[in-house]
């Protein structure tokens, strides 16, 4: 009887590792890649934390994709926002002047994007990326 707790346990714990991010990893990106995996992880917490939870309880997952798809908009100097949407990916931006301390513009990002978050229901994944450019801070989180 033991060893059927201790399987259906393993099972579980198997199923439920493919659900749970503790730390997104992506740096094979290369140059799309978010600059700081710190500032990665407090995009992702302060997202994941706002987003809707899915059936079961499960939230919504980090997707390295959509933070190289973020860092391309971001690369481009005409910011192809609409590109995203065409592709049924919907884009939140933030920007704030450079004089802005790096992690107060992490947090002030966040808090410009509360109320739009808890809206996106029906979203399984998404992506942020930044980039400090021309005097600002500028933000994208990718959702899909």
């Amino acid at each position: 009887m033991a060893q059927c707790y201790i399987l259906l346990t393993l099972a579980s714990i198997a199923a439920l590792s493919t659900c749970l991010q503790l730390r997104p990893h992506c740096s094979q990106l290369g140059k799309y890649a978010m600059p700081s995996s710190d500032q990665r992880m407090v995009l992702f917490t302060g997202v994941e934390a706002l987003a809707p939870s899915k059936d079961v309880g499960l939230k919504i997952v980090y997707e390295c994709a959509l933070e190289g798809m973020g860092g391309l908009i971001l690369e481009s100097p005409e910011k192809p926002y609409n590109c995203a949407q065409s592709l049924g990916i919907f884009p939140l931006i933030f920007e704030i002047d450079e004089g802005t301390d790096v992690n107060a513009a992490n947090n002030a990002a966040i808090k410009h994007w509360e109320n739009h978050i808890p809206n996106l229901r029906g979203r399984s994944g998404f992506g942020c990326n930044y980039i400090k450019e021309q005097g600002k801070h500028r933000y994208i989180c990718l959702f899909k």
